[in-house]
């Protein structure tokens, strides 16, 4: 669903095709040269992805840029995700995208080596990112991307719950094998229609924690490559495959059942997240009577978590903009503007600028992920390179042949096989 800001006060239903189309009519555009004026002002696109609520607030930042910036208006649309990237793929290839719009860490290389970014050494002011998060943003040493807020895996927990069966608050290093009997626990205790955990076994992203954690990684230095073998991947299945079994984690189907997050649905004791999601989680737990907490991950190395901070999402300026400069001044204010940062708050994450977390109010949710940053903040390894431009084909891959391993429709051994098979072919459309 193609939506424009609330300031259009319309909404317009529309998919594919002409999806794609909508979204174009706030691709790039305006007058030559710098930044407008009050009687002449230039215009230009600003897109992301997300509900109604974070386009209510980046409308109301967008309103305070253009009164603090009259030379400048914005044309502001937004998306729900699986939308949003539908119409951005389709108009990278007409060179039709939006001045300035979101981009997910996974998607930069597909973008970026494409042409379609404009590089911003020297267009956007980054003297005030917080430490190790603007490399993220580099493609063979040129930034094309700043992020907007930044997050770390963790695990989320019911609190109320761990304390209710006796069970400590997790420390950095416990163990998988620790974690499992926690689960096992809780889920005898808990009773029928509620866990101890999910299936963590079906997300790559856990799949890259639990490698980094061994010293390994999902992707080669380069991003040509798988970066490991498939008794890996068997062995990472492994890790979940009998709490299945033995009814400790809840089956695919039974998950599948499921309406909205199994938090939400009160039927999980923990999972492992970006500890950004907490916020959203936090007040459906908090409104059934629970209290949500945030540690660190299991590991199988004590000291060494398989964690690193990661852009929760990013900006980036189409290559073909005709208003760098404005699109540049959007992206710093949002950024850096103490008034701009009180409007949008945590919604898409900590905020990366040293000013933003100076400025920001912080609920209690957003308190407890500073909290379990700064609890593991010895363990957060550097980021590792943007993934390959096949990323979100692979990560897709991944999804769907786990799920027939679930449905018992591939063995674990065809499975592993099959992923290493389609991993390659796309690494190869990508030459």
């Amino acid at each position: 669903m193609i939506r424009h800001s609330p300031r259009a006060r319309r909404r317009t239903l529309l998919t594919g095709a002409t999806a794609a189309a909508a979204l174009g009519a706030s691709a790039a555009c305006g007058d030559d040269g710098p930044a407008g004026t009050a009687d002449d002002p230039v215009t230009i696109g600003f897109e992301w992805w997300g509900d109604e609520a974070r386009a209510e607030i980046t409308q109301q930042a967008v309103d305070l840029f253009e009164q603090k910036n009259e030379g400048i208006k914005v044309r502001a649309s937004f998306a729900d995700y699986p939308v949003y990237w539908e119409g951005l793929t389709t108009r990278m290839v007409s060179q039709d995208l939006p001045d300035v719009f979101q981009m997910d860490y996974p998607r930069l290389r597909q973008f970026a080596t494409n042409g379609m970014l404009l590089p911003l050494e020297g267009v956007v002011d980054t003297s005030d990112f917080r430490e190790g998060l603007l490399d993220t943003g580099k493609i063979d040493d040129e930034l094309i991307a700043v992020p907007v807020a930044a997050n770390h895996l963790g695990l989320i927990y019911r609190a109320d719950w761990y304390a209710e069966h006796g069970i400590d608050a997790p420390q950095p290093g416990h163990t998988w094998e620790e974690y499992g009997e926690t689960i096992r626990t809780l889920t005898a205790a808990l009773g029928e229609g509620k866990w101890g955990a999910e299936d963590w076994a079906r997300s790559y992203l856990f799949l890259e924690m639990w490698l980094y954690q061994q010293g390994a990684s999902f992707y080669t230095e380069d991003s040509a490559s798988l970066g490991f073998t498939k008794d890996q991947l068997l062995a990472w299945w492994e890790t979940s495959a009998p709490h299945i079994e033995a009814g400790d984690i809840p089956t695919f189907e039974e998950a599948s059942s499921w309406t909205a997050d199994g938090m939400v649905e009160d039927t999980l004791a923990s999972e492992i997240r970006w500890d950004s999601a907490v916020t959203g989680l936090w007040p459906a737990v908090e409104e059934a009577g629970g209290q949500l907490a945030l540690a660190a991950p299991p590991t199988s190395d004590p000291n060494n978590l398989g964690i690193y901070r990661k852009p929760s999402m990013q900006f980036v300026i189409a290559a073909n903009s005709e208003n760098a400069e404005a699109s540049a001044k959007l992206i710093e204010f949002c950024l850096t503007d103490p008034e701009a940062i009180a409007i949008l708050g945590t919604n898409r994450g900590i905020p990366a600028t040293n000013v933003g977390l100076e400025s920001v109010e912080l609920d209690e949710a957003s308190q407890a992920i500073l909290d379990y940053e700064e609890s593991v903040a010895e363990y957060v390894a550097p980021s590792p390179p943007a993934p390959p431009a096949a990323a979100g084909a692979i990560e897709a891959k991944y999804t769907e042949i786990y799920e027939q391993v679930q449905y018992a429709e591939l063995t674990p051994e065809a499975a592993a096989d099959l992923f290493f098979e389609e991993a390659a072919t796309l690494f190869a459309s990508e030459e």
